[in-house]
Order: C-alpha cells, then sequence, then structure tokens
C-alpha cells in the first residue's frame, strides 16, 4: 500500500459516513456544531483533483466559508463516497491533526461529497434531514500495473480455413484482470494463420503457426499451434426450418463430417444471421438463436469453407391485458421502503411496510389487505431508527424482523415481532451485538435462521430464532476478511441449502449453507462460486430454475438526472460452480431496486419506471426488453395529495400474493395491482 503525502487544506472537524446507498447513519451533532453548520456555504480543496493507484491512501483537509467567504470553525463535516469501490473513508473519526484517511479500493473516478452536519429543520439532502451538501472533489484511481497476460486454451483444433476467437487477459501484479489494459495480437506467422488485433484468428495452410498478444508496459504472450488439414467434407445444420416467437430460443445442431461420413470433432463454428425481411436477431456460439423482432431470419454457420444454412420465422408474443389498479395503502407524509404480505395467525391477510429517512424512517406499518379493493391501515410499530429498510416475516407467520439503520443511540440491528395478533404486532425481542452498531440493511429467512447484511463489517450476521424471544447471534461471513473495500447489500435464500448474496463490486457470491456440496452449514457457510460484472453495484439477486436474476444499483452517473439507473443480469447457473451471464432486462430510462420471480414471471420494482413485470419463462439469451418478454408495466405514481413526491414513481419492492402483486413505493406508500399472469409462454 502507496501512502500519499496530505495535500488538501482543512480547517475544520471531519466525521465519515460508510454506507454506500444511504445517508441514514449520520454522526451525531452538538447544538454548537450544527450553528456552525449552518452558516457554510462552500469549501475548497488544494489541489482540486486526485490521482491515485489502487491501494494508496490520502489525508485530506478541506476549508469551510460562509457567503462572505470567511472561514467557519467548528462544523462536524463528513464525506460521503457514492462509489465506495473506487474510493472511502476509512472507518473513525478525525484525527487529533484534523484529517481524515481515504482509501482508494479501485479503479475509475469518483467525486466524493462534502456535507455539514445541521439542525433537521435547517437542511436536508435527497429527503435526509440535519445534514447540508457544501461542495465535492473530484478523485481518479488508476488499476496496479500489468504483470503479464492470461491466454485461455481454446478447445477446437486448429483445422484450415476455421477461425475461433483468442482470449488474452490483462493480469495486475496483484492477481486481478486489469479494468482498462487492451490485449492486442499479431501473427509472426501471417501466411500459416492470420489474427485481427481483437484475437480473431484464421488458419490458412498447414505449418506452425505463432501469434503474439501485446498490451500496456510492454507485456507480451505467445500462442503457438500446429495447423493441421482439414478433414471435412460434409456439413449439416438441424432444423432446417424453425417458428418460434420472438424471444423464444431456437436450439441448433450442427454436425460435421469427413470423406468416409465419420464425425470430425473440436471444429469452430462460424455463425451468422441475418434478416430476409425483418432486422434484429442474434446467435450464439453455442447455436442459439433468438429473435428480438418478428420476420424471417436466415442462419448461416461454416467451418474450413463449407456452409449449412436453416430459415427461422419469428412471430411476436402475445399481447395481455394491462395492469390494473385494485387499491392504495397511501402515504404522504413519510417515504415507504419495503415490504411483505402474508396471512395472519386469524386468517385474514396483512402487509407490513417499512419506512425511509424522509419524513420519519422509525415505524413499520400494519396494513389489512384481505379486501384488496378496501385496505385498511391498522396500527404501526415505532423503533429508535432512522430507517426501517426491510420487513420479513417467518413460514408459518408466527414472528417477523425488522431491521434497524440510524438509531439514536447506535443500537442498530434486528427487532422482533410477536405475531399471535397479526393486525397489532408487538415488539418480544432486539438484537444489537455484536457489531450491529452500523445498523442492518437486509435480512432473509430459513426456517429458524435470520441471514442479515451488517452495514458495519460489511458481511452477514446469522442469528438463530429457535426461540423468538431470545436471538442468538451464532456466526457470521465475509468474503475477503480484513480488507474493507466491500459492501454486502442483500441477502436471498433458496430453501435448498444455498445462499445467494449480493455483493457489490464483487458480484454474486453463492454460498452453501447446508446443501450437502461443499461443506457449508447453516451456521458456517463455505463459497461455492462467485461472479461480477463491469458495472457493479451488484444489488439484489432471486433464483428461479437454473437463473439467477440480479438486479443492480446506479446512482452518480452522467444519465442519473433524473434518478438511479441499473438493471437486470440473467446468470445461468446450470453450472453452479461456473456462473455465466447470458440475458439481461434493462429499461434504459430507469433503475432497477428490489425483485421477485414466480411462476416463470419476473417482478421488478424499476424505481422511476415503476412496476415491469416480465415474461421469464423457458430457456433465456439476449435482451429480454427488446424481445418484447414485457408483459405488463404500472407506473406507481400519485399526485400531491396523495404522495410524499407528486406524480414521481419510485417503485422500491414487488410482492406477488394471491394473485395480486404487491408493491411498494417511497414516494407514495403500498399498491396493490392485478398483473397479467398468462400460461408461459415458451417450453
Amino acid at each position: 500500500m502507496r501512502r500519499v503525502v496530505p495535500t488538501l487544506a482543512v480547517l475544520s472537524g471531519l466525521s465519515l459516513l460508510m454506507a454506500p446507498a444511504s445517508l441514514a447513519q449520520l454522526p451525531a451533532v452538538t447544538p454548537t456544531q450544527a450553528a456552525q453548520g449552518v452558516k457554510v456555504a462552500s469549501v475548497t480543496f488544494e489541489p482540486s483533483g486526485l490521482n491515485l493507484e489502487r491501494g494508496d491512501t490520502v489525508r485530506i483537509r478541506a476549508i469551510l466559508r460562509d457567503a462572505d467567504g470567511q472561514a467557519v470553525e467548528g462544523a462536524l463535516v463528513f464525506v460521503y463516497s457514492q462509489n465506495p469501490s473506487v474510493i472511502s473513508p476509512q472507518i473513525g473519526r478525525l484525527s487529533p491533526e484534523g484529517t481524515i484517511e481515504l482509501q482508494a479500493n479501485g479503479p475509475g473516478e469518483v467525486s466524493p461529497l462534502v456535507f455539514v452536519r445541521v439542525n433537521d429543520a435547517d437542511g436536508s439532502f435527497r429527503g435526509t434531514p440535519g445534514i447540508k451538501q457544501v461542495g465535492t472533489f473530484d478523485v481518479m484511481v488508476h488499476d496496479w500495473p500489468v504483470d503479464h497476460i492470461e491466454v485461455a486454451k481454446e478447445p477446437y483444433q486448429p483445422y484450415v480455413g476455421t477461425s475461433m476467437k483468442l482470449t488474452g487477459k490483462a493480469m495486475t501484479s496483484h492477481g486481478t484482470e486489469h479494468t482498462s489494459a487492451v490485449v492486442l495480437w499479431t501473427s509472426e506467422t501471417p501466411g500459416i494463420a492470420g489474427v485481427t488485433a481483437g484475437g480473431v484468428v484464421t488458419f490458412l495452410k498447414p505449418g506452425e503457426a505463432r501469434l503474439v498478444a501485446r498490451t500496456e508496459g510492454g507485456k507480451t504472450a505467445s500462442e503457438s499451434f500446429r495447423t493441421m488439414r482439414n478433414p471435412i467434407t460434409q456439413l449439416s445444420i438441424t432444423p432446417r426450418l424453425a417458428s418460434a416467437r420472438t424471444g423464444d430460443v431456437v436450439r441448433f445442431t450442427v454436425r460435421a463430417l469427413d470423406a468416409k461420413g465419420r464425425p470430425v470433432e473440436g471444429v469452430a463454428l462460424s455463425y451468422s444471421t441475418y434478416g430476409i425481411d425483418s432486422a434484429g436477431a442474434e446467435i450464439f456460439p453455442d447455436g442459439a438463436f433468438v429473435a428480438d423482432n418478428p420476420g424471417s431470419y436466415r442462419v448461416l454457420v461454416t467451418a474450413g469453407g463449407l456452409a449449412a444454412e436453416a430459415l427461422v420465422e419469428a412471430a411476436p408474443r402475445p399481447a395481455t391485458p394491462p395492469v390494473e389498479l385494485l387499491g392504495r395503502g397511501k402515504r404522504k407524509e413519510v417515504a415507504t421502503s419495503d415490504l411483505w404480505v402474508f396471512t395472519g395467525k386469524d386468517g385474514r391477510d396483512y402487509a407490513y411496510t417499512g419506512t425511509h429517512a424522509s419524513g420519519g424512517g422509525q415505524r413499520m406499518f400494519v396494513w389489512d389487505v384481505t379486501n384488496p379493493r378496501e385496505v385498511q391501515l391498522m396500527d404501526s410499530v415505532v423503533v429508535d431508527a432512522r430507517v426501517v429498510n426491510d420487513v420479513k416475516v417467518n413460514d408459518d407467520a408466527s414472528w417477523a424482523v425488522i431491521t434497524r439503520e440510524g438509531a439514536s443511540d447506535r443500537k442498530n440491528g434486528l427487532v422482533v415481532l410477536d405475531l399471535s395478533a397479526p393486525a397489532h404486532p408487538k415488539v418480544i425481542a432486539e438484537l444489537t451485538e455484536p457489531g450491529m452498531t452500523g445498523g442492518m440493511h437486509n435480512t432473509w429467512i430459513v426456517g429458524h435462521m435470520v441471514y442479515g447484511v451488517n452495514d458495519g463489517r460489511s458481511g452477514m450476521d446469522i442469528v438463530d430464532m429457535s426461540d423468538p424471544t431470545a436471538p442468538k447471534h451464532v456466526g457470521f461471513f465475509e468474503i475477503r476478511p480484513g480488507e474493507s473495500n466491500k459492501t454486502l447489500h442483500d441477502i436471498w435464500g433458496d430453501g435448498k441449502g444455498y445462499l445467494y448474496l449480493s455483493y457489490w463490486d464483487d458480484g454474486l457470491v453463492i454460498a452453501d449453507v447446508g446443501a450437502g456440496t461443499h461443506g457449508g452449514t447453516p451456521t458456517d457457510p463455505k463459497v461455492v462460486s462467485r461472479i461480477a460484472y463491469g458495472q457493479g453495484n451488484t444489488h439484489v439477486a432471486w433464483r428461479e430454475r437454473n437463473y439467477v436474476f440480479l438486479g443492480d444499483e446506479i446512482f452518480g452517473c452522467a444519465e442519473c438526472i433524473n434518478g438511479p439507473r441499473g438493471y437486470i443480469h440473467v446468470i445461468d447457473v446450470a453450472d453452479i460452480e461456473h456462473p455465466r451471464e447470458v440475458a439481461k432486462f434493462e429499461v434504459p430510462e430507469a433503475g432497477t431496486h428490489n425483485i421477485w420471480v414466480e411462476d416463470g414471471i419476473l417482478y421488478i420494482a424499476y424505481y422511476q419506471g415503476g412496476l415491469r413485470v416480465v415474461d421469464v419463462s423457458g430457456e433465456l439469451r439476449g435482451d429480454l426488453y427488446r424481445q418484447g418478454r414485457q408483459i405488463g408495466w404500472f407506473p406507481t405514481s400519485a399526485p400531491a395529495d396523495d404522495a410524499l413526491v407528486a406524480n414521481s414513481p419510485m417503485a422500491w419492492g414487488p410482492q406477488p400474493f394471491k394473485g395480486n402483486v404487491f408493491v411498494s413505493d417511497m414516494n407514495s406508500g403500498l399498491w396493490i395491482l392485478k398483473a397479467p399472469h398468462p400460461e408461459p409462454l415458451t417450453p
């Protein structure tokens, strides 16, 4: 780790905020500090930006000024990094020298925000009272240097006339793939094998071929082949004619035979497709075809100068009825967070909804939704918190847990509710230790075990609820123990012994907690596999069949003018040790939040995009949005007299229940909808 000489000037006390997606956990402020904070109008830095290498630390100082340009001292200041995977404050208060240390965690650009603490009535930021933004500063973090190039071994035979794509990764001195270095290819034997800069090699004649990969820092790697005479004399593809809907996957099988009719193995096949009367289809290297638009498409496969072709006719997906509004649980004085819908011990149906910082954040509301058209507010549970982010009810509806963040006494963690009278739940226990002072964000219940996201430790608390009146902390799990540059956001369990952890920029982490495959137990999880993607910010996960649906949550991007961005990544886990991304669902002008998948239907609370309902039955490949797999949507938007923020959907979470869909919206409360639920449209 490299330390950078302090270069930024500071005259005031600094605190810090670690939560990457929430401003709920604020530093405590005295009346004097709040009064000084009100005076602050700007902050300046010297220099205006930082250029760091991954792993660097730097201590910063800032100068606060009032509207007349005079220095202000004694205000309570803290730094908030929208992307802690790039830069994050270190845990701790202001040093005796009046500085705060920042850690450069990963490559990228970020502009951390600088806030002063004021009284709740004197300022707010994104709905969180008691703070005022006074400035920002720019940080650029570069990756570690390239150490070597790692070339993947290809499974194909180098037959003359065939082509294949070579893959070279620029690896850093720390064993990670470099985030920006480009690998370029050249051929030292162009008469035998030619290669494009991107690595597509074509074998031209028999002989010894040598290809070289180069990247920044003068690093090289080579790959040699003995190019062989091509034995293929026949090439065929089946089916020759196929019919499908847009979004349906058609699987093609190709046979390569030699002159004696024997199969030739290890052939690199080249697929292509083009529209006869339309455009918009894709075929993948394994022979899977999918059309985005209706029309007729020709599929061509080639190998060694031979070709075979097939025809696909793609019809539009059938129309579905619009989403219907049934009822509302209106909330206009406080932001609404998560929800859980269930049938109580009394036989009636209930929805519990949490609350976020704007307007309070210390309640869980109880709604009777037995008649979805006549929703009744029955009660609420009040706790010491700025945010009640999550609500979960156990399988037999005898108890529930809610999470706390931002408690005034920092006793955050779990609150357990007795549901003997579900219309009027009662607090029967709390669990605030060990190490839960930073807050608990999300939970998932598996039997009598509760798995919770520990904000402060970026890991998973394991709680035994065999006796709900006396919850016991029985374990803790984290990736990369001892490292702080990580963020666990959400947990989902399949009830079959696996947990799916949304670990932000570390991606999806699959853990065995009793599946019997990798030695994990409910209290001692073991990692099965991981998959990350370039955008980062893995926020939520849900598995159905052999797919895990991942939603990411992106704030602070150039396109985030009207709110966050992010989309659904579809991960194939048929081979659970080697997950791979195969499809996506993206609404370009909005961002995903929480999801639910049931009976081949994906329900997405798409923040400013409202509720989205997507057919995810059958095999999935490509862009599901373009393929017309969205079968319903509803803008959860309400006028000023019915909403915290008027005419502005901000859907938080969906849950299908008894044929209806319940959706919580931050700006307007609870919505009950009737969404289309056709029979699966694909086999």
